[in-house]
């Protein structure tokens, strides 16, 4: 069934289109709505996935949606609290750069690989993005709180840029692999 009108397939694209209104209540500096947002579009992405194995309701535009409006909420997230000084830039130059050399990885095996390319998500990947959206969680939770928990939120930015650093790596490889068993198979 490779309809957008499946369930898990509507809730990708609410998460979508949460992300101008996350981004919008960020710039407003509404940390409440913009939290409660998040958290929608947070659980959007984990029931998804969820639904998507429980009702048969895998697709191939799912497998492209979901992965994509993860990247524009964490990309979008990640660019407006660092500009509001909220999240670090080094992490959120982290963050982008991961999603862009990923992005760009899977079109240049597109374009130059005969290989049959399944864009299949990874532990490390799925760890990433928990790291991130807790990140981003805890960044509006504390700034609602006016709690002070600098401590913790470090600890929690470096295993978040230790999962990106490393998943980031992982999908390289793979897409290394990709590549290089193609090649292999072009030349027999």
């Amino acid at each position: 069934m490779d309809s957008i009108f499946t369930i898990p397939n509507q809730l990708t694209l609410l998460r979508m289109v949460l992300v101008p209104v996350f981004v919008t209540l960020l710039i407003y500096q509404l940390w409440v709505p913009a939290l409660v947002v998040f958290a929608l579009a947070s659980v959007t992405d984990a029931l998804d996935g969820y639904l998507a194995r429980r009702l048969n309701q895998k697709s191939a535009l799912g497998a492209v949606i979901d992965p994509l409006a993860d990247k524009v909420m964490m990309v979008s997230s990640y660019v407006v609290l660092s500009d509001l000084g909220l999240i670090p830039p080094w992490l959120t130059v982290m963050v982008v750069s991961r999603d862009v050399l990923l992005v760009g990885g899977v079109v240049f095996l597109k374009l130059f690989s005969s290989a049959d390319i399944r864009i299949e998500p990874i532990v490390a990947g799925k760890l990433t993005t928990f790291f991130q959206i807790l990140t981003v969680f805890f960044t509006l939770a504390s700034k609602i709180a006016g709690s002070k928990t600098k401590g913790f939120m470090w600890m929690l930015y470096a295993c978040t840029a230790f999962m990106t650093c490393l998943s980031g790596y992982l999908y390289l490889k793979r897409g290394w692999e990709h590549l290089n068993g193609a090649g292999k198979n072009n030349q027999g």
